[in-house]
């Protein structure tokens, strides 16, 4: 008989996944096969989110938590619009890939009202500094590396002129996708 692995991470390290118990008779289709099962030991423990899945709901909620009415992007120009949109988006998202556990842990914790109100950036008026500030940095950091990296101190009329010619283009090019 192997020895199973505890279902929760030791305490300095940060979960991977998010175990739970089940019977095995409940389990789908394409979570069986564990290598427990092919012993003949029945499987009762598994992910509610396949890993396939993580990457891309990580990306959507990043996207959530971004959107904001005075950023032009992905949503509608206002906060409310912005919810909407992010719940769709993401229960969609659940549907088609039949994650109804991922979607019930994902709508009482993160999408709905009063928990979306605590981590989207949306909800404020205005865009908070943190944000704000590491939008500056990442944007002076792609001048500097990517156009400025040959200049130790360079003449204003250089820097002009890259920020018009270089860089203008290639955010507008973004805008309009």
């Amino acid at each position: 008989m192997k020895a199973r692995r505890p279902a929760t991470a030791p305490a300095k390290a940060a979960p991977k996944c998010v175990v739970t118990s089940a019977p095995a008779s409940t389990q789908r289709a394409d979570d069986a096969g564990s290598e427990s099962e092919a012993e003949g030991e029945p499987r009762t423990q598994r992910t509610f989110c396949p890993a396939r899945y993580r990457e891309p709901i990580l990306t959507m909620m990043e996207q959530h938590y971004c959107a904001h009415p005075l950023l032009p992007g992905y949503a509608h120009p206002s906060a409310d619009g912005i919810k909407r949109w992010a719940v769709a988006q993401m229960y969609k998202f659940c549907v088609e890939h039949d994650l109804r556990e991922v979607w019930a842990y994902l709508w009482e914790n993160w999408y709905r009202s009063s928990r979306w109100e605590l981590w989207a950036r949306s909800v404020h008026p205005e865009i908070p500094i943190l944000k704000t500030t590491m939008i500056l940095e990442s944007h002076w950091r792609r001048i500097k590396h990517d156009f400025l990296h040959h200049f130790h101190m360079p003449r204003c009329d250089l820097l002009a002129w890259v920020l018009i010619v270089k860089l203008a283009p290639t955010y507008y090019r973004k805008l309009e996708q």
